[in-house]
C-alpha cells in the first residue's frame, strides 16, 4: 500500500493545529507503522480461508510496543479480550497467538478505517484526547481524514478481501460512536462491493462504559 498517497490530508491537519514543525518527525513514525501494520494485516488475511465476519475498527495505537490486535507479542486490551471470544466459542483460548488463530478459523477479520497509528505519546495529533502535548482531531477533521483516504486505504483493503468474503458476510463496527460518525461514508463502499445491501445492516458490538457487548457478539457469530 502507498503511504504517500494517504499522508497528504493529515499534513493539512497538522498545519491547522499549528503543528507543521512536528509533521516530518511524526510522519517518519507513521510511515514505519503504516508499512509494518499492513504487512502483518495482509499476512494474516492469507491465513483466513473465508471472511465470514468483518469488524470495522479505527486504527492501532501501535507506538514503541507495536500494540495491535494481530501482533501476538502484545497484550490484549479492552478493544477485544480473549474472554470475549472464549464466551462465543465456549472453549479456552490460552494466549494471544491462539486468539488470532481462533479468529482466523471462524473467519473473523478486523479492519481499520484509518491508515494512521496516531496516539498521544508518539504523534502531536491523535484520535482520542488532547494530552501530553498531543491534540485531538475534531470530529469534523477526523471525518475529513477518513473520507480523503477511502480510495487509497479503505477501498484497497475491501478490494483485497473481495475474493475471500462469504456470500452472507456480516459487517459490524467495534464502536457505536465510530458507526455513528463514519457509517454514512463507509457504507457506500461496502454496498458497491456487495458486502451489504443497505447501511442499516451494519451494527456494532460496543457496550456502555467500554468493552464488548457479548450478547451482541454472540448474536452475530453463530458457531455450529
Amino acid at each position: 500500500m502507498n503511504f504517500a498517497a494517504n499522508i497528504k490530508t493529515l499534513k493539512l491537519h497538522y498545519a491547522e493545529h499549528g503543528l507543521a514543525d512536528s509533521f516530518e518527525s511524526d510522519a517518519r513514525y507513521l510511515e514505519t507503522a503504516f508499512h509494518e501494520i499492513n504487512t502483518i494485516w495482509f499476512r494474516n488475511l492469507e491465513q483466513i480461508r473465508k471472511v465470514n465476519y468483518l469488524m470495522l475498527a479505527e486504527a492501532p495505537l501501535w507506538g514503541e510496543c507495536k500494540k495491535y490486535i494481530y501482533n501476538p507479542e502484545t497484550n490484549h486490551s479492552q478493544f477485544f479480550y480473549r474472554s470475549d471470544l472464549e464466551d462465543v466459542l465456549n472453549e479456552p483460548i490460552p494466549d494471544k497467538r491462539a486468539f488470532i488463530n481462533a479468529c482466523n478459523e471462524i473467519g473473523l477479520l478486523v479492519m481499520d478505517i484509518s491508515p494512521f497509528a496516531l496516539n498521544a505519546k508518539n504523534t502531536r495529533i491523535n484520535y482520542r484526547r488532547s494530552e501530553n502535548g498531543s491534540k485531538k482531531l475534531t470530529k469534523k477533521q477526523y471525518k475529513n481524514l477518513v473520507s480523503a483516504t477511502i480510495p487509497t486505504f479503505f477501498q484497497e483493503k475491501i478490494g483485497a478481501i473481495q475474493t475471500k468474503k462469504a456470500m452472507d458476510v456480516k459487517v459490524f463496527f467495534r464502536y457505536a460512536r465510530v458507526k455513528d460518525t463514519f457509517g454514512d461514508l463507509l457504507s457506500q463502499v461496502l454496498i458497491d462491493n456487495d458486502f451489504i445491501a443497505t447501511r442499516h445492516q451494519i451494527g456494532d458490538i460496543s457496550r456502555p462504559g467500554g468493552g464488548i457487548d457479548k450478547t451482541k457478539l454472540k448474536q452475530l457469530i453463530k458457531i455450529v
